[in-house]
């Protein structure tokens, strides 16, 4: 992910933060306005990323506990922080995904077991329950990738037989899980009606992986960065010389639109809303609905973000450039 700095020329255009509401359905406008995200006690607030969230109002992500340089697990809910009993044992944990039903897919180890992928369901607002999605035969999982809100999964896995990656898919529509291996194509994200979104080496168009199905991506020449897909529409950067680039939107495997001033695609939800940078890849943050530039994030003490989340409910997530505070934005 790229770090944008802060002022570019371009940031002086006059587009404010009143935009239109980011549900499609949303006639009135709004005002964007940044929120920082706690930590819990103990802990620091620019240790704090934010990775899932079930778009009704609660948040997981990890945070770095500096005496052993290694993160922990924590659910917002209701905007306060907790580190789950279950979770507080993990090494090294990642989390990659949550989706509307509050389930938090991660990976990490465990003193009594190896590396492992799990689910943990229930966390917000109970004890939660933590479950370990078992090993394919003949593979190693790896780790997590991500989660639709059917309770699909998707991971990448490890060939035990000469240590080759594949991407592993465990739907709800079917009674075990499915292996992915297709040559030098790796699961990037995960539709929620099932579709794999396909990364490929050095930045190459990926594709399309549905039922066996694979759909190569097109239009363009040059290096992109593919990010994420939601209702069938992925989004992502291409890449021309540093820091030329260009956003785009991808509404069918051969129709890539640019967003308006869009220089990079980060994020985007299922009602299409988009957060990226203006312009470049330095470019300031702002927020696209579909390909119409709607305004830019606004910041409390000014810097600029990476942005890692967007709900379904608009809510926005991301981590400032400078003191690397995380922020939640709404649209109010």
């Amino acid at each position: 992910m790229f770090r944008r700095a802060a002022a570019l020329t371009f940031a002086a255009l006059a587009l404010g933060t009143a935009v239109t509401a980011p549900s499609a359905a949303a006639a009135a406008a709004c005002t964007w306005t940044a929120h920082k995200i706690v930590a819990p006690d103990g802990y620091f607030d620019a240790d704090v990323d934010i990775r899932g969230t079930d778009s009704h109002g609660n948040y997981s992500g990890d945070v770095i506990d500096r005496g052993v340089n290694m993160g922990k697990v924590v659910l917002w809910t209701d905007g306060k922080p907790r580190i789950p009993d279950a979770l507080a044992p993990l090494v090294y944990p990642h989390v990659a995904d949550e989706n509307s039903a509050g389930t938090v897919l991660l990976d990490g180890g465990l003193p009594s077991t190896t590396w492992g992928v799990y689910l943990f369901s229930g966390g917000h607002r109970s004890p939660g329950t933590l479950t370990r999605l078992p090993d394919p035969p003949g593979y190693r999982l790896e780790s997590a990738v991500a989660l639709n809100d059917r309770g699909d999964v998707l991971t990448s896995a490890t060939d035990l037989e000469d240590g080759h990656r594949v991407s592993v898919l465990w739907s709800v529509l079917a009674a075990g899980p499915r292996v992915i291996d297709i040559p030098e194509r790796y699961g990037w994200d995960l539709d929620d009606d099932g579709t794999v979104l396909l990364g490929a080496p050095d930045n190459r168009l990926g594709g399309l992986w549905r039922a066996g199905v694979v759909t190569p991506l097109t239009g363009e020449d040059r290096p992109v960065l593919i990010r994420q897909i939601r209702n069938g529409v992925v989004v992502g950067t291409a890449i021309d010389s540093w820091p030329a680039s260009r956003a785009l939107a991808w509404h069918g495997p051969a129709d890539p639109r640019p967003l308006e001033h869009g220089g990079t695609a980060e994020a985007t939800n299922k009602h299409g809303l988009i957060a990226g940078s203006l312009t470049d890849l330095t470019g300031p943050s702002a927020v696209w609905q579909d390909t119409r530039l709607l305004g830019l994030l606004p910041f409390p003490d000014g810097g600029d973000a990476d942005v890692y989340v967007i709900g379904d409910d608009g809510v926005i997530f991301g981590n400032t450039s400078g003191d690397h505070a995380a922020l939640r934005w709404t649209c109010d």
